[in-house]
């Protein structure tokens, strides 16, 4: 049950991204790297990656393309007639970081692009568990991002026209959002809570402020915790505390927020990605689980 919050409209920073990765502590996973997902080519991606599925939930390239992607709640969905399995949807935002142009683009190449993506994987809208998928870049122009999901207001599958959001029609107005496990129309209320103290965060900050304060209190934002007990209750709390919970499998096991992530590329292009470990589990005694202690920081130029 990850949430993300976001804005490309701040005065200081073409994006900006704040996000929590809730998920079993016993899922492999690989911490932020550049990487290339294991081609053999310029690793100019930079994101934690799933091991066991082969993609991710949330990246950015050196050049400014980012994408990142929430479950829908649901039970378990019925295959569609004549397929196996279904495919990873961590797949989706790797396949976009990979094939974003590695260059600049002005603001209507970059929504071309989008738009091409995006209706591609609406062909294969039923191949997927319910998604959430945001992608975009940063362009000349500003910076553009698309949507699509596979869910309906029900919860049915849907095949709805991607969506790119327009620039907001009045300058200097910041527009925050977010997203969780619901489509994006029928946010859960920590995505209100959150987006509200996301927008505060952006807010406090000027053009002298100092870049770590504001990643330090992003990271503030994402560490706000109802204490849920149950499922039910997950959707009111931005940091999720150890919970047990049944797996795929049917057999119960721990589930919390794993990583922290702070994104901003600001409007001269230099770039910041931070990722904090926030619960740990002990592999040698499974019943152990540590706050997380380390953190990884990377800073780097668009341009």
């Amino acid at each position: 049950m990850c949430v993300i919050f976001w804005t490309v409209s701040d005065a200081h920073y073409d994006l900006v991204i704040a996000s929590n990765r809730d998920e079993f502590l016993a899922r492999p996973t690989l911490a932020a790297s550049w990487h290339a997902f294991d081609l053999d080519s310029e690793p100019r991606i930079l994101s934690a990656r799933d091991a066991s599925g082969g993609g991710t939930w949330l990246g950015v390239t050196k050049s400014g393309a980012f994408a990142t992607l929430t479950n829908f709640t649901e039970a378990t969905p019925e295959l569609p007639p004549g397929m196996e399995r279904f495919e990873s949807r961590g797949q989706l935002v790797r396949d976009w970081l990979l094939s974003s142009h590695p260059s600049q683009q002005t603001r209507q190449e970059v929504e071309k692009d989008i738009e091409e993506y995006l209706n591609n994987v609406g062909d294969k809208l039923q191949s997927y568990p319910g998604f959430n998928l945001l992608v975009g870049k940063v362009s000349k122009q500003g910076t553009v991002v698309g949507y699509i999901t596979n869910r309906d207001s029900e919860g049915e599958l849907a095949k709805p026209q991607p969506k790119i959001f327009d620039p907001p029609k009045i300058e200097r107005v910041r527009m925050c959002r977010g997203m969780s496990n619901s489509i994006l129309d029928q946010p859960w209320p920590k995505v209100h809570t959150g987006s509200q103290a996301f927008d505060a965060a952006l807010g406090r900050a000027s053009p002298a402020s100092d870049r770590e304060q504001l990643v330090a209190d992003l990271f503030s934002v994402l560490a706000f915790s109802s204490n849920p007990t149950q499922r039910s209750e997950l959707r009111n709390s931005i940091l999720i505390p150890p919970v047990q919970l049944p797996t795929p499998a049917g057999d119960g096991d721990w589930y919390a927020t794993r990583t922290s992530t702070v994104i901003l590329i600001a409007k001269d292009g230099r770039a910041t990605f931070v990722e904090r470990d926030i619960h740990t589990l002990n592999h040698n005694i499974p019943s152990q689980i540590t706050p997380g202690k380390a953190q990884r920081s990377f800073t780097w130029n668009l341009f």
